[in-house]
């Protein structure tokens, strides 16, 4: 054990496990089992359905690839993980892997990463109602089609790939959408037509407007919403935040993997922002906009709700394709441009190193066994919890 740290005023140990991790947080001290127990209807089922995939990453019920190698006779067994959305090494995993897949398929014309955002009184509406979501996401490729058609003076569709992200850097809740979109996009001849120059101003505008007007569809037909939606038009002039930077440009697919790697689905955390836990809080750091380090300390139990919020509903997809990128339109302009189809990994590119290279000697190893994931057990009530005393017991 090392020497304990003060941040903030906070003590702060070093975990007793090989590093700081959101899975050792959560199985320390049974603070999971605990905060189910105290919030027994406030634990949605995918919550807990990420939380089990998260404590049986890379155990021996979850898979594993097993190899061996002729010159020194050496075995070697590789755990598989649980490709979770709490688990920040499978996360990480995962978004590397499509990351680098992706521009593979997309259309070899120079991109934009746009982010576009909502006013912090518009976060309550969408707060545990993702089929709200989908408002954003939609509206995000209307918004696409609407600014780029009429500085084109024509009817273009351009290509989006669209990323809802619920969580800020604090871990707040707090969405907002990323869009990689073609810089431009195919009119009504299927002909691409080239656009280097989006306007801000009308795109701030123009998401402000269908957000809006897709949100009064969405919304109980009341007076109160009604209202609440005219006061966001009126509050709001210059229309809601858009942020095309510069440096957001993409000319290459080669460079594309980079905003695909920040960008897409990943955990709300990365073990490496984890600075401290003391059994009792935890305390994460972030960068903002100007890339200043912040420390924020909050209870351990805050720190899995804050994680656990932004899990998304089951079957929600937080990733869509939309404009030219839809599967069916990209199929029809397949010959207007060098595209080419995803393909399947294969279990050599599951993982990003050479895990199939001896450690002792560095030979390529044989693969012997593929064992698949086991098919859950049945379980009866009660039979997990073996000792409930850290819960009946637990000191206030």
């Amino acid at each position: 054990m090392h020497a304990a740290n003060i941040v903030e005023g906070i003590k702060v140990s070093d975990f007793p496990d090989d590093g700081l991790s959101v899975w050792g947080i959560f199985r320390h001290n049974h603070n999971w089992e605990v905060y189910e127990h105290e919030n027994p209807d406030g634990v949605r089922p995918e919550v807990k359905e990420e939380v089990r995939k998260l404590f049986t990453c890379k155990d021996d019920g979850n898979g594993f690839i097993e190899y061996f190698c002729d010159t020194c006779e050496e075995f070697r067994t590789i755990h598989l993980g649980c490709n979770g959305r709490l688990c920040s090494s499978c996360g990480k995993t995962h978004t590397d892997r499509w990351a680098t897949e992706l521009p593979k398929a997309m259309y070899d014309v120079p991109h934009r990463h746009i982010v576009l955002s909502l006013p912090d009184k518009l976060w309550p509406v969408f707060l545990d109602k993702w089929e709200r979501m989908k408002v954003l996401m939609d509206s995000a490729i209307l918004v696409l089609k609407d600014v780029m058609s009429h500085n084109a003076r024509r009817r273009i569709t351009p290509g989006a790939v669209v990323v809802i992200h619920p969580f800020g850097r604090d871990l707040g809740f707090k969405p907002h959408v990323h869009i990689i979109v073609t810089e431009g996009g195919f009119d009504g001849r299927g002909e691409f037509v080239h656009m280097t120059h989006i306007p801000y101003r009308a795109m701030r505008k123009s998401w402000q407007y269908h957000v809006l007007t897709e949100l009064k569809r969405a919304l109980p037909k009341t007076a109160d919403w009604a209202g609440f939606i005219n006061f966001l038009f009126k509050d709001y002039p210059e229309g809601f935040y858009a942020y095309l930077p510069p440096e957001s440009r993409i000319t290459s697919l080669r460079n594309m993997g980079k905003y695909l790697a920040r960008y897409v689905r990943h955990p709300a955390i990365a073990n490496f922002r984890l600075f401290g836990y003391d059994g009792k809080n935890v305390t994460f750091w972030y960068q903002d906009h100007e890339n200043k380090r912040h420390y924020k300390t909050m209870t351990v139990f805050d720190f899995m709700r804050a994680i656990t919020q932004h899990i998304p509903a089951r079957q929600f997809k937080v990733i869509r394709h939309y404009g030219a990128c839809w599967r069916r339109l990209k199929a029809r302009l397949r010959n207007f441009l060098a595209l080419r189809s995803l393909r399947q990994s294969n279990m050599e590119e599951y993982e990003p190193v050479r895990r199939n290279m001896c450690p002792v000697c560095g030979s390529k190893m044989l693969f012997l066994e593929y064992k698949k994931k086991k098919p859950p057990d049945e379980v009866k009530f009660g039979e997990r919890i073996e000792d409930w005393r850290y819960i009946v017991a637990r000191p206030t």
